[in-house]
């Protein structure tokens, strides 16, 4: 089985066309697709927002450290709680 790695930028890119599409279904422009998008009933998404790259990359980074070097299959969500499980 091949393993797919995404980079927070191509996370961030990958979101940005979602709410383009989204933006187009509903005629209006991305901001008010993203602002849509999170008003809609979210219970688990604690901080209303979609992620910046760089709070992807600090996830990386701690799991990269060597104080990290016991973990080993984790899966780490950095998605603000928009997944009440894994």
């Amino acid at each position: 089985m091949s393993h797919q790695r995404m980079k927070p930028a191509e996370s961030h890119t990958m979101l940005s066309a979602m709410m383009e599409k989204r933006a187009k279904k509903i005629g209006s422009s991305v901001d008010e697709a993203v602002a849509s998008f999170l008003a809609e009933p979210r219970p688990y998404t604690a901080l209303q927002r979609r992620a910046e790259p760089q709070e992807v990359a600090a996830v990386i980074a701690v799991l990269c450290a060597e104080q990290a070097s016991f973990v080993n299959g984790a899966n780490s969500r950095v998605d603000s709680a928009a997944v009440a499980s894994i």
